[in-house]
């Protein structure tokens, strides 16, 4: 069953935390920021909801079955432009029953929650545009997309969690 959308309240809180994220960036705005607060805390919900029954509620997924660990990991994706609209079109969250605008602040609290450090100095957070756009172009097979993404973000110094699910197929 689908969510119903979230209303004006949500589109203005998602576009406060986009423009203070920016702003944050720029050294323009109080941490404290309480827009941005709430649209955290809701991100974070959403990724409870949506994505910790197999990245689990801290992120460290389970090699075991396949899902990859997000902590120290996933923000080195957005380095690659290929990296970062895979965290778009991945199964999970291309499938899941977020909004556009919900989707891009899970993967912006994704990313500042569990991979900080990786982001590069420019990062530039997810809007609901980029993920509109990317999202509807979903992936036949994520596998060698995720093995490609792996090698070459490897030959950057860069190294993602294990990724067990298609191991097999390693090129």
């Amino acid at each position: 069953m689908r969510r119903p959308a979230r209303g004006w309240r949500w589109r203005c809180a998602a576009a406060l935390l986009l423009c203070a994220t920016r702003a944050a960036a720029a050294g323009s705005v109080a941490p404290g920021d309480p827009a941005a607060a709430q649209l955290r805390q809701d991100a974070r919900a959403d990724y409870v909801l949506q994505c910790a029954g197999c990245h689990r509620v801290d992120g460290r997924g389970s090699s075991r079955h396949g899902i990859p660990d997000f902590r120290n990991s996933v923000g080195a994706f957005v380095r690659l432009p290929a990296g970062r609209e895979y965290l778009i079109r991945v199964p999970g969250a291309a499938q899941s029953q977020l909004s556009n605008a919900e989707l891009a602040a899970v993967l912006n609290w994704v990313l500042e929650a569990f991979s900080p450090a990786q982001l590069p100095a420019d990062f530039r957070p997810y809007a609901e545009e980029e993920v509109a756009a990317a999202r509807q172009r979903r992936y036949e097979d994520v596998v060698p997309v995720r093995h490609a993404l792996a090698k070459a973000l490897s030959e950057q110094g860069f190294n993602l969690a294990d990724y067990s699910y298609g191991s097999d197929r390693k090129p």
